[in-house]
């Protein structure tokens, strides 16, 4: 996902929220780097009760058909029911103003630092066979039951370790938070991620 689209995911949440409101005290989206690459964009909005935040990545390497579905099952997997929601366009969540530094930490650790085993790998993959073949949602054509079979745990750690570093990522913030706010958060969040944990991760 290159910036265009990332900068047209905050402006569809600011837009939800402007629905919502009564009145609005939005303000310019700010976007600023962390240390390791990581991007953050926010877009502060006194005028509404929550916080909604998105993770997403800049994908360049998507060659085997299926392997950012299975990926993305075995994120959600790991989140249980903490409200951090994974589709293909990325990790998302909602949470009131004060409870936001909490479910950032959470969303942080799950992209971060997520359990890639093989037993997560057999379910998620199996989830997602099940989804093509009741088409629960799209799908694209070249996504089928056959190439989701030929995938192993080694593809997906791969495509992890090729498509989701610091870098490579973007963090939307948008709502009751202020640009000073969502920065420290950011920071304590995100910045230690570095390519090296990336690699280090894949490498077991």
């Amino acid at each position: 996902m290159n910036i265009k689209n990332i900068l047209t995911v905050v402006i569809s949440i600011v837009t939800v929220q402007l629905a919502n409101a009564q009145s609005s005290t939005l303000k310019e989206p700010v976007s600023f780097k962390l240390s390791n690459g990581l991007t953050v964009i926010v877009a502060e909005n006194k005028n509404v009760a929550k916080v909604h935040s998105s993770l997403t990545n800049d994908i360049v390497n998507d060659n085997q058909a299926g392997v950012q579905h299975v990926l993305t099952a075995m994120l959600n997997h790991a989140t249980g029911n903490s409200g951090i929601n994974y589709n293909e366009n990325g990790g998302h969540l909602m949470a009131s103003t004060a409870d936001f530094g909490d479910a950032l930490s959470v969303l942080s650790a799950s992209i971060q630092v997520p359990t890639l085993n093989q037993e997560i790998f057999e379910k998620a993959k199996a989830t997602v066979i099940a989804s093509v073949k009741g088409k629960k949602q799209y799908y694209p054509a070249h996504v089928t039951e056959a190439s989701l079979e030929k995938l192993t745990l080694k593809d997906v750690k791969a495509f992890y370790n090729s498509n989701i570093t610091p870098a490579k990522t973007y963090l939307t913030i948008a709502g009751n938070i202020s640009v000073v706010e969502a920065k420290n958060l950011a920071e304590k969040s995100f910045a230690s991620w570095s390519e090296t944990q990336t690699e280090a991760l894949n490498s077991k």
